[in-house]
């Protein structure tokens, strides 16, 4: 069975088949008790627009639980991190081994990169129907 990761949020707006979800995400070292006086600790607000057919179920203001497969998670992770990453440091490595010219390498890596960001957001709406997230009221978890 596929671990699925939660997280709490409010919703902040509903409309046909959508509930936007405000979440309040904090770093992992938010428990370290000199968390507030360090620089390092990330606060951020995440919305997330869940599609569901229950929409009318939710208010704004509501508590809820939105949830994804970790295994999507980690996908998405390769997606956004990883293989960039890769694709960087073998267009430069290649690019500059087979040419001998730096610059030329630094424009066909960016070109490189560039192209992969491309390609992601021409197939998003694949992508988001992949990476959906789940909602439900916050008692019934």
């Amino acid at each position: 069975m596929a671990q699925i990761a939660t997280h709490d949020g409010k919703v902040i707006a509903t409309e046909q088949g959508l509930v936007r979800v405000e979440m309040h995400v904090i770093s992992a070292c938010s428990s370290c008790e000199a968390h507030e006086k360090c620089a390092f600790v990330d606060k951020a607000e995440k919305i997330v627009e869940v599609p569901t057919a229950d929409w009318q179920r939710y208010a704004v203001g509501d508590s809820v639980v939105v949830s994804i497969s970790e295994g999507l998670g980690l996908l998405a992770v390769l997606l956004a991190y990883l293989l960039p990453a890769i694709l960087l440091i073998a267009a430069i490595v290649l690019t500059a081994s087979l040419t001998g010219s730096e610059g030329l390498a630094a424009l066909v890596t960016l070109v490189v990169v560039a192209l992969y960001f491309l390609i992601l957001y021409r197939f998003r709406d694949r992508l988001q129907r992949k990476f959906s997230f789940s909602i439900a009221p916050l008692q019934e978890v």
